[in-house]
């Protein structure tokens, strides 16, 4: 493994965690951890989020390649699912890892939080 430097502006890896780590991105990733799901479904699926944010996010997801849009032409109309790449599929753990030490210390993290 190389030396990374991700306090640097430059570091690649930096932004590679930038794409996983924001608000919505680290919650579409674990939605889609298990089935994919149409845009509808994902919205439903993460309370709080608008679908506009929802749109720009999956599509960042997309460019990074985390996430795969999928058009299925056959049905009527043409349905739209989204899904996780091999590359998106990697950090579902790790996250759901994070996900699970934020929900052992909830107490301890909102005392602190006041």
């Amino acid at each position: 493994m190389q030396d990374i430097d991700i306090f640097s502006k430059d570091c690649p890896t930096r932004f590679n965690l930038s794409v996983i780590s924001g608000k919505w991105g680290l919650l579409i990733i674990l939605a889609l951890a298990d089935r994919s799901l149409r845009f509808s479904e994902l919205v439903r699926t993460i309370g709080g989020i608008s679908e506009r944010m929802a749109s720009q996010t999956l599509k960042y997801l997309e460019r990074c390649g985390v996430v795969r849009r999928r058009v299925v032409q056959h049905a009527k109309p043409p349905q739209v699912y989204y899904e996780l790449t091999s590359l998106g599929r990697q950090f579902v753990a790790p996250l759901s890892q994070l996900v699970e030490i934020a929900n052992r210390n909830v107490d301890a993290l909102i005392y602190h939080h006041d």
